[in-house]
């Protein structure tokens, strides 16, 4: 059995990156780059107007010159001919300024006398409302590094410079197997003797935290054979496999052997943890595989602290954790054994609750909970107001 600083530093030494893709930029939500993106044009892509008004020579209005509007040049329509002095065009927010011009004068600013614009602004300066061609990035130059979430934000700004496709590190093939005798599907009667299964549920939607959108879900019985040819069919097929139930050393937990007849590399096994002590962690060539404890609370914490990291370093993400910070708890707690916890907590103001139902099985404090609170082997009874260390949850 190992500690969990070790078991998260094996994680995080048999853990890479998914080999690179080329993706449409519009479907890149989330992911991260694996190369720097360079801009293929300047943007703006010409001198353009922030605003409508009229374009003029700033010489013109220093000089009090009559000035005559000879046309307009709304957005995508650019006038074609040159302003000279004593001239005007009418622009609008993204327009093209026409050449000869350096200066827009808000319409707010103006009145129209017999066809002669008359500027009514005392600090007008040359170049107001102007913005100019490559103002924001140039040609050739680095939009966005390698490395960087590709956010609603991030896709439009690409998508501004014409990307049409970006490198990325992809989402990896998941595979969820779900074991157990005793498990029904929810919206169907259950017999004696039987749970409603959620952990594929679960899982799926704690994958979608991770950019995960679709795994493949297999629920079986505990049949020795069966979960030994599903396991080999999955570690061929995926880059995770993630196992729930049927981990420990009872009579029908035939996973752990199931692993060694599939030549499943053993990393660890067994954490000296609570909840989820039976954690297995292994790997198939390139694909990782975990075996999870079946009780619903403890396959979301195994998740979120050695599942979750995994998946985003091979997804390109440099920060692999659950963000941490330091609180103080609100009551005390007694913990009653040296192992390490993970209680499910919830942040009120400036410090974090310890909630009750911290049983393996518990799903109702979980469904509460945003965070997950650390003791480590040697931190035991805690008073109130005594710092912890407190993950965030996605």
């Amino acid at each position: 059995m190992i500690s969990v600083e070790e078991a998260k530093e094996r994680i995080i030494k048999s853990t890479s990156r998914i080999a690179p893709a080329n993706s449409p930029t519009s479907k890149s939500l989330l992911s991260v780059l694996s190369s720097d993106v360079i801009s293929p044009i300047c943007y703006p892509p010409f001198n353009q107007s922030s605003m409508d008004g009229f374009a003029i020579l700033f010489s013109d209005f220093k000089e009090q010159n009559e000035i005559e509007v000879i046309g307009e040049a709304p957005a995508g329509n650019p006038f074609t001919g040159k302003i000279r002095s004593g001239q005007a065009v009418r622009v609008f927010t993204g327009s093209q300024i026409p050449e000869g011009a350096d200066t827009v004068v808000m319409q707010e600013k103006v009145i129209i006398e017999k066809d002669n614009l008359v500027v009514h602004d005392s600090e007008l300066v040359c170049g107001d409302n102007v913005r100019k061609k490559g103002s924001h990035i140039k040609e050739g130059e680095v939009a966005l590094k390698s490395g960087t979430m590709l956010t609603p934000a991030a896709i439009g700004y690409l998508s501004g410079l014409g990307t049409a496709a970006v490198n990325i590190f992809p989402v990896p093939k998941v595979s969820v197997i779900v074991t157990g005798n005793e498990l029904q599907s929810p919206g169907n009667p259950l017999a004696d003797g039987h749970v409603y299964e959620s952990n594929s549920t679960m899982l799926q939607t704690a994958l979608a935290s991770v950019n995960i959108g679709s795994a493949a879900v297999t629920i079986i019985k505990d049949d020795e054979n069966l979960i030994t040819e599903t396991i080999a069919n999955a570690v061929v097929s995926s880059d995770m496999v993630i196992i729930s139930g049927g981990i420990s050393v009872g009579k029908y937990d035939y996973v752990h052997g199931a692993l060694g007849r599939v030549g499943v590399q053993n990393i660890f096994y067994k954490v000296h943890q609570k909840p989820g002590k039976p954690l297995f962690f292994g790997k198939h060539k390139r694909c990782l595989i975990y075996a999870l404890p079946g009780n619903p609370a403890s396959v979301l914490t195994c998740f979120y602290e050695y599942v979750y990291p995994a998946l985003r370093i091979m997804q390109g993400y440099s920060n692999p954790f659950m963000k941490q910070i330091h609180l103080p708890v609100s009551s005390n707690f007694n913990k009653n054994s040296e192992l390490s916890f993970f209680l499910k907590g919830k942040i009120a103001g400036d410090a974090v609750e310890i909630l009750q139902g911290q049983e393996s099985n518990n799903m109702g404090s979980f469904a509460l909970a945003d965070c997950l609170v650390y003791l480590p082997e040697g931190k035991m009874d805690l008073t109130k107001g005594q710092s912890v260390e407190v993950h965030l949850l996605p």
